[in-house]
């Protein structure tokens, strides 16, 4: 430990931290250096000023078995607003940096810088792989030090802009590629993502989160509008809602930037509305209205920032009465081939639209420095229900997760009393409606369950032979008449059902007809049936032929149990000629025919659903201005 005064003011000074070399002086701001046994004055910097941060200097933490302690304490700023950055040292020597960033903290490990590298090379969505992570970059900024405390590593020089990359990977990692003031050979910082509980800060080291109390109830400076902020803390950006000012919120004030047209209509969701979604009550604070134009259409959409002090920011957006819910998420945690299809979890997001999105009007608070006219590049990827957007400008990109609502869920969360507008048209998440799952699922259950009725009736079926008899024609037999006529022998059908009949003839480029009766011998009832065969064959400039069959089948359906006979009259052309013909009668046959149908029958509704599904699909992807294929 050193101890000392300030060459400046003489207050004592102390270094604690084995690891610092500067110290800022707590009367004077004076950044004090050590150089060897001696102080020396190196400037001032600014006094640190009030923010939302929930972290003191000197607050000690633990991450698994690892403790450190706060010991140094940044703001910076690139001119609209700063945000904080702590200085840690550990128990074992190390150091690192702990950010925080819309209610996220970010703690990163020094981890040597990467000569070769440059920044222009670090362009927003430019996917590379550092320190064996792949990475996205999600953000290319710059900003200068206007305030310290504590102890720091390195001599704090407020007039320098220093420029840094931020990326992602998967699994809440985090990367600073620190480039300072020049272009190459940046510092890498390495670390992840964390929420407040998971900084192992003992809840009595915490400080009490400060509000803008003179900003909750300020005025507009155009109109004298009362305006309330929802989020004073991390508002950038507020639009009266009575004259259409946009103002800029910048150390506890207020600036008119521009006058913006008012929405008209205003949004369906009031500013300062809360409702609960995702199992969080949000509040609306903001809303905007945005658009792209398309082969000279244009297409608006509306867009309502909500906000949650633990949970940030997260939006809701609404086109033609379809509603998305959206969340933010890490660059990192997508996969994306550009044009193509996005990848996260395992889910497969099909590329839907590509546009230039530009916000035309604005209303509310927002907390980055939202104006009328900007622009950025949007692309889509969807999975219905859920989507995942790309947000693109020149120095940043931003990833969120979107689930589709009906317009109930969101008249419910926020008990809107005016009903909301029907849907038109299909939304790029929307669900199919006519998916032909289940009844594909339903129609292979009840297939299943007719195939083993059929085999079960096929097992129990007596398909007896009753009779089998073989009739030849006498030559003087003529067709039609009683010398074709022939009776059976009598027999025996012992169970009621259908009777199978079988005709066969060795017919050969000639017909034969029988006219049939199954005669019962105790009741006299008669059941007719005729029966057919033919076959015709020869040659001719394409080659040889047949047609016709030797053999043919009839079912006759219910015949009663008892003693028959079969009498049948054979039909003709010309004389007999020796011909002959089989009669064979089989008891109680199952048919297949029946089960057939049932089957068509069964499957008619999948196939209408997946007609249907089918259609609804053309109609979503008629609207998708990115060929990338089928892909499914």
């Amino acid at each position: 430990m050193t101890q000392g005064t300030c060459p400046s003011c003489g207050a004592a000074v102390e270094f604690s931290a084995g690891t610092a070399q500067v110290v800022v002086c707590g009367h004077c701001q004076t950044v004090v250096a050590r150089q060897g046994a001696s102080l020396e004055a190196h400037g001032k910097v600014g006094a640190i000023v009030e923010t939302d941060s929930p972290l003191r200097l000197g607050a000690e933490g633990r991450l698994g078995r690892d403790a450190y302690r706060l010991v140094g304490h940044l703001q910076k700023d690139h001119g609209a607003g700063p945000w904080d950055e702590w200085y840690v040292e550990f128990d074992d020597g190390r150091t690192g940096w702990l950010s925080e960033s819309e209610g996220a903290f970010h703690l990163l490990i020094a981890s040597g810088s990467e000569p070769g590298l440059a920044l222009e090379d670090f362009p927003p969505g430019h996917r590379f792989s550092l320190a064996g992570h792949r990475l996205v970059v999600e953000e290319r900024g710059h900003g200068r030090v206007v305030a310290a405390e504590g102890q720091l590593p390195d001599d704090v020089d407020p007039s320098a802009d220093s420029h840094y990359v931020d990326a992602t990977g998967p699994k809440g990692v985090f990367v600073t590629l620190d480039f300072g003031t020049w272009s190459t050979d940046p510092e890498v910082y390495v670390g992840k993502k964390l929420k407040l509980t998971e900084l192992g800060i003992a809840p009595d080291q915490l400080r009490p989160r400060v509000k803008k109390v003179a900003l909750q109830q300020a005025r507009c400076t155009q109109c004298n509008g009362p305006l309330e902020l929802r989020a004073p803390d991390q508002t950038k950006r507020v639009a009266c809602p009575y004259c259409g000012a946009l103002l800029d919120v910048r150390k506890g004030k207020l600036a008119f930037l521009q006058l913006l047209e008012k929405p008209d209509p205003g949004p369906r969701i009031p500013l300062g509305a809360r409702g609960k979604l995702d199992g969080t009550e949000w509040i609306c604070i903001g809303f905007l209205v945005r658009s792209c134009t398309v082969e000279g259409v244009r297409y608006p959409w509306e867009e309502y920032l909500l906000f949650n002090r633990e949970r940030g920011f997260t939006w809701l957006m609404e086109s033609n009465g379809h509603w998305v819910f959206l969340t933010p998420l890490d660059a990192g945690d997508v996969s994306v081939a550009p044009g193509i299809a996005a990848h996260r979890e395992g889910q497969r997001y099909r590329a839907f639209q590509s546009v230039e999105a530009v916000t035309e009007t604005v209303l509310g608070e927002f907390y980055w420095e939202v104006r009328a006219g900007e622009t950025s590049h949007a692309t889509e990827y969807v999975a219905p229900p859920y989507s995942v957007s790309v947000d693109e400008t020149e120095n940043e990109v931003t990833y969120t997760l979107g689930e589709y609502l009906v317009p109930g869920v969101i008249q419910e969360a926020f008990g809107l009393k005016e009903p909301l507008p029907a849907p038109q048209g299909i939304a790029p998440s929307q669900p199919n409606p006519h998916s032909s799952g289940p009844a594909w699922m339903w129609a292979g259950i009840w297939s299943l369950a007719l195939l083993a009725v059929f085999l079960v009736l096929n097992v129990l079926a007596a398909n007896e032979v009753v009779l089998e008899e073989s009739v030849r024609l006498d030559s003087d037999a003529r067709s039609g008449t009683p010398s074709a006529i022939h009776f059976s022998k009598p027999f025996d059908i012992h169970k009621h059902g259908n009777v199978r009949a079988e005709l066969s003839a060795p017919v050969n480029n000639s017909w034969l007809g029988v006219q049939a009766e199954l005669v019962n011998e105790q009741s006299g009832d008669v059941i007719g049936f005729y029966e057919e065969v033919g076959y015709y064959s020869g040659s001719d400039s394409d080659g040889s032929w047949s047609e016709g069959n030797r053999m043919e089948t009839e079912h006759l359906s219910s015949v009663p149990p008892g003693r028959y006979v079969l009498r049948t009259q054979a039909l003709f052309d010309g004389t007999p000629q020796g011909q002959s013909y089989t009669m064979k009668l089989v008891s109680d046959t199952p048919r297949a025919l029946w089960f057939f149908w049932a089957l068509v029958v069964l499957w008619v509704l999948p196939l209408f659903a997946v007609f249907r599904a089918s259609s609804f699909e053309t109609s979503r992807w008629a609207e998708s201005n990115l060929d990338s294929g089928s892909g499914e």
